[in-house]
């Protein structure tokens, strides 16, 4: 059912969109704002409602794109991370993008913010996603996010400080693993590490995918879709 509601609203988004982009003028301009800030509103509430019942624990992903994920401060088990190439266009040019992906085993996070920048007919929008703690750049030392089985592939991720524990730096990207469990994706004789523990403080990462192997709690969980172009 909640597929149906999406393929829908994302059918009906495409029309408002064609009509928007024509020279032939449909009602006033106030009218034509109001119609296409409904898509925005309506996927938010299915979004929060496939959440709820844990339709969405699969992964998260903008095509093509990357999204920014900031957490005030990461504590991890069963850390891996290698480098590869992921493919972000599946068109004729089949154009790809060297990568980390990174995955915990297990992990706390001190509060989470994500946000997500996409243009509806030539408006600009911000979808952001917050839950725990406000991330403020301070961590407090409350790790309200409890996740396992959390993968992240991004292009650059960036920290104030890091703290790892018993680590393998240098094993073969093919032969990686999250405590137990294999990280998939590696080619042999590639780069890749492992560490027993990790702490991340100001995690600020440029992401395209986050994949829930596992599951995420997240307290205080928030959904909103703000005009123009913001941040965390």
């Amino acid at each position: 059912m909640a597929g149906k509601r999406f393929a829908a609203v994302a059918a009906w988004n495409a029309r408002m969109r064609e009509e928007a982009a024509d020279d032939v003028r449909r009602g006033s301009r106030v009218g034509r704002s109001t119609l296409l800030a409904i898509p925005a509103t309506v996927v938010v509430g299915l979004l929060g409602m496939g959440m709820a019942q844990g339709l969405l624990a699969a992964n998260f992903m903008v095509v093509n794109k990357p999204f920014a994920i900031k957490s005030d401060q990461v504590q991890g088990a069963g850390f891996a991370a290698l480098l590869h190439d992921r493919l972000i266009d599946n068109g004729a040019t089949g154009a790809s993008k060297g990568m980390a992906r990174a995955g915990f085993k297990s992990a706390r996070l001190d509060g989470l913010c994500g946000v997500v920048h996409e243009s509806i007919a030539g408006v600009s929008y911000t979808l952001k996603i917050t839950a725990g703690e406000p991330v403020n750049g301070t961590p407090e030392g409350v790790a309200e996010i409890n996740a396992s089985d959390l993968i992240l592939e991004a292009t650059s991720v960036n920290a104030s400080n890091g703290t790892f524990a018993d680590m393998y730096l240098g094993k073969s990207a093919d032969d990686i693993t999250m405590g137990a469990t294999r990280l998939e994706g590696g080619t042999a004789g590639n780069f890749g590490l492992e560490a027993g523990t990790v702490n991340i403080a100001n995690l600020d990462a440029s992401a395209y995918t986050i994949e829930l192997v596992g599951s995420i709690g997240l307290p205080g969980l928030k959904l909103a879709i703000e005009p123009g172009t913001v941040g965390c």
